[in-house]
């Protein structure tokens, strides 16, 4: 009688012996993948790029602004039908009183430098607005949700006026051509991520300048006051607005601020006057909440791929 329980723990010992033996030769027989790199570059045609391989420099990376020659070429006016309903894509907060100032003189620098977007996605009737700022002739640089909604996917069109003054356009609009994020956002939608850049079909930034662009790793940025300047989508659409407050916090991948902003500002360069560099973006501002608003900081890796971006 005691035979048969003797055998059955006999055979489920050597059945648990053997089980631990194949996880064992599978474990180490496959080698792990490794993970893929978050800030891979994607754009809305599919190519891919690592831009950031090989980059472990820790010293600061400075891309110099410049002016423009500023002259307005061209005067159009009329807001379209389709900007009558602009819709925002993330919310951003007033932090208590409403500081933002509009600017008037939307034709000085770097003000000039500032891109109002307006953006359709597929399988929408929806016009969504944005703010991005150029860096070089023909590259503007946003928000990741402003050329890849996680809703709708990859933008359909994206029209950007730089220097917009209402319905005043002093430097006409250009079409973007290529749209650029990065895997981080378009595949994982970590907000850690939340950067992008549009190619124009043009080159305004000969004449309106752009934003120099830095990262902030050999001294930290809180504390110094930095202003956040776009395209609300509260006001009248297509005026300009700024505020300039101290950075509140930096974070490995963000920059917080009490700054106020809103709506359609995504996008819009968080940056100071530089006695050494200039007029210089430290963050692309992304979102907030009731106590702060949120930028995605210039790290080494979205230095690297804004300058990949820039040289397509």
């Amino acid at each position: 009688m005691k035979l048969v329980p003797t055998f059955r723990k006999r055979w489920f010992s050597y059945l648990t012996v053997l089980c631990l033996a194949l996880a064992a030769a599978v474990s180490f027989g496959v080698p792990a993948k490794a993970a893929e790199n978050p800030q891979i570059s994607v754009s809305n045609t599919g190519k891919e790029a690592d831009a950031t391989k090989n980059q472990t420099s820790k010293e600061e990376q400075v891309s110099a602004p410049y002016e423009g020659t500023g002259k307005t070429s061209k005067s159009l006016y009329g807001q379209t039908e389709l900007e009558k309903n602009i819709q925002t894509l993330q919310p951003s907060s007033i932090i208590g009183t409403d500081e933002r100032t509009r600017i008037s003189s939307t034709t000085s620098f770097p003000y000039r430098a500032t891109v109002q977007l307006s953006i359709k996605y597929p399988n929408t009737s929806s016009t969504y607005g944005c703010t991005g700022f150029l860096v070089n002739p023909n590259t503007v640089v946003t928000a990741g949700h402003c050329v890849y909604s996680q809703d709708h996917g990859w933008a359909s069109s994206i029209t950007a006026a730089p220097g917009r003054n209402d319905s005043s356009y002093p430097y006409g609009t250009y079409s973007g051509t290529m749209f650029y994020s990065v895997k981080g956002w378009t595949e994982s939608k970590n907000t850690n991520y939340d950067y992008g850049a549009v190619k124009l079909n043009g080159s305004p930034g000969n004449t309106v300048g752009w934003y120099g662009y830095r990262t902030t790793n050999s001294s930290s940025p809180v504390g110094l006051s930095s202003s956040v300047t776009g395209y609300p989508c509260d006001k009248v659409f297509g005026t300009m607005w700024s505020d300039t407050k101290p950075i509140r916090s930096a974070e490995t991948y963000k920059l917080t601020y009490t700054t106020d902003t809103y709506g359609c500002q995504s996008g819009s360069p968080v940056y100071r006057n530089y006695s050494d560099t200039g007029q210089t973006a430290i963050a692309i501002h992304t979102n907030g909440g009731s106590s702060y608003n949120l930028g995605t900081r210039v790290t080494n890796d979205v230095f690297n791929n804004i300058q990949y971006w820039a040289n397509q």
